[in-house]
């Protein structure tokens, strides 16, 4: 009678741990939303202007604090899957940055081609709008 009630105990407690076990993916393995979207690249849309955000690191390019302009907004809404963008009423939305983060003009720059926005305090980063991105020329060193 021992041996079972030990044996009952036994399965209970396996079946209660196993149960609370974290069955989310790790941070390695999990994918970003664009990831699981199927866009392009990250951008941010103001009005009917799309802006391509720099995914690579290493390509990011940065404004100095002191060439940041006007204030022209705020991001209103994040879209999460594709799609989304067509039901949005927002007027500055984007796929990649947060609700809430800010967008500026370049002092001296056309806001057609760039704008800027604050990734963290004090650090902005531009964006370019999406058809100047296919007209930049490419690097033809031989």
């Amino acid at each position: 009678m021992r041996r079972i009630l030990l044996t009952v105990k036994l399965i209970l407690s396996v079946l209660l741990l196993s149960s609370c076990a974290n069955n989310s993916l790790s941070t390695d393995t999990q994918k970003t939303t664009n990831e699981i979207a199927s866009w392009p690249y990250p951008y941010v849309k103001v009005e009917n202007r799309v802006y391509v955000i720099e995914s690579d690191e290493n390509k990011v390019e940065l404004v100095e604090k002191e060439n940041i302009g006007e204030q022209i907004g705020t991001v209103e809404e994040k879209y999460d899957f594709e799609g989304d963008e067509q039901t949005s009423q927002a007027t500055i939305a984007s796929n990649y940055l947060e609700k809430g983060t800010k967008l500026f003009t370049i002092k001296n720059v056309d806001p057609s081609d760039h704008i800027a926005f604050e990734k963290s305090e004090g650090v902005f980063v531009k964006v370019t709008e999406e058809s100047a991105v296919a007209k930049k020329p490419t690097d033809k060193t031989n």
